[in-house]
């Protein structure tokens, strides 16, 4: 009989992958090495999976804690790390790369609440190994301070409403309520001094058009836009979510200026890519958007890929400039991490997100995890549609361009 040559199954194997391969880039995406085919739908092997993609980074985005007064952090925190290293039904990941929160950490910005929001996330980053400068944090409308007052009456005969700026009084039967420029940025005193200032080891910016935050990683050829998308809300503007032009330049200016710094020292190559991801509370498409959305078509233009929001507490997934060949913008919605039931729309669970991108920067994978219960587990929230008809999956990616 024929001894069978000891290099045909190697070959074979060989040939199996390179179809396998074939296969998957049809569709859009190549399996990771030593991925198998259909490996995403267990539990156990899509944590192996996630946890061992080489040189991936992993960006745990959370939004909407809404820490009261008295709350334990460590509530929120011991099932969040269960589920982030368990090897079996969680992500099966012992480190992250960097943590995102999308605003409204606190409920009514006290400093209470805001030290809880501290402790928690210092807790987490500790147990993660996570530096301070690897939390990516923008205050949301419940981060700013409603009892700071920013506004004088003064009585009717003493106003002229047609000299001061649209949205900077208010009619009142007597008179007007007339901001104080001055005084208005204080609202954010307590973001900064009780919980940006003590977690990130830098003081929060006071004035509006210096709320827009370039954070360069040359390592990881990785950029965050932090934008304030609450800085012009107040008791009388609940709704009056924007961003600031100014912030907004100074931001993409100070990107611009940071990689052509890192590319003279030599922290980046010459010809490297830049992937930019823009952070901001407030969501850009659907119910409780910004209404004044153009500025998106700036973060477009200078590359930003994904922006990552909270607020509406559900999860989104959308898309803009679906019409530009390379350039498109990706959406994703965190959901709430910590708001009640009856402060979420019906049947929509607490939710985070984990997003894991390859070290070539070509795509994106977002997990999305719930919490049916709040003395539960967090398991996978199969919401997102799957390759057959009627499938879901608690996971979706997309490609870049």
């Amino acid at each position: 009989m024929r001894r069978p040559h000891p290099a045909r199954p190697a070959n074979r194997r060989k040939r199996r992958a390179r179809r396998a391969h074939l296969r998957a880039a049809t569709r859009g995406r190549a399996p990771a090495r030593g991925e198998r085919r259909g490996g995403a739908h267990g539990h156990g092997r899509r944590a192996r999976h996630l946890g061992q993609t080489p040189h991936a980074l992993r960006i745990l985005h959370l939004s909407d804690l809404h820490l009261h007064e008295g709350d334990d952090p460590e509530v929120l925190l011991q099932p969040l790390l269960t589920d982030l290293r368990d090897r079996v039904e969680g992500l099966a990941l012992e480190k992250l790369d960097f943590v995102v929160v999308s605003g409204d950490l606190s409920n009514r910005a006290s400093p209470g609440e805001l030290a809880a929001a501290r402790h928690f996330l210092s807790r987490l980053a500790e147990a993660t190994g996570l530096t301070a400068e690897r939390c990516i944090v923008v205050p949301g409308n419940h981060d700013l301070d409603w009892d700071t007052e920013v506004y004088d009456f003064k009585k009717r005969r003493a106003v002229d409403p047609k000299r001061l700026a649209p949205g900077s009084f208010v009619e009142q039967e007597n008179g007007y309520l007339v901001r104080d420029d001055a005084r208005y940025p204080d609202r954010f005193r307590h973001f900064s001094r009780h919980l940006y200032h003590p977690l990130c080891l830098r003081e929060y910016p006071m004035s509006p058009e210096e709320q827009g935050l370039a954070l360069l990683f040359p390592a990881e050829r990785l950029q965050f836009l932090a934008l304030n998308s609450a800085f012009e809300i107040d008791e009388y503007h609940r709704d009056r979510s924007a961003i600031h032009p100014g912030a907004l330049s100074r931001a993409l200016a100070e990107a611009e200026r940071q990689v052509e710094e890192a590319r003279k020292r030599g922290d980046l190559d010459p010809n490297a890519s830049v992937l930019r991801l823009a952070v901001f509370h407030h969501p850009v498409t659907g119910n409780e958007k910004m209404a004044d959305d153009a500025f998106l078509e700036r973060l477009r233009r200078a590359d930003v890929r994904a922006v990552l929001h909270g607020h509406v507490h559900e999860d989104r997934a959308d898309l803009v400039g679906y019409l530009h060949p390379t350039r498109k913008l990706h959406v994703v919605g965190a959901g709430s991490f910590g708001a009640p039931a009856d402060h979420r729309p019906a049947s929509v669970p607490r939710l985070y997100n984990l997003i894991t991108i390859p070290r070539d920067l070509g795509r994106m994978r977002v997990d999305t995890r719930s919490l049916r219960k709040d003395e539960g587990i967090w398991e996978p929230w199969s919401t997102w549609p799957g390759e057959k008809p009627g499938e879901r999956r608690a996971h979706y990616e997309v490609r870049w361009g």
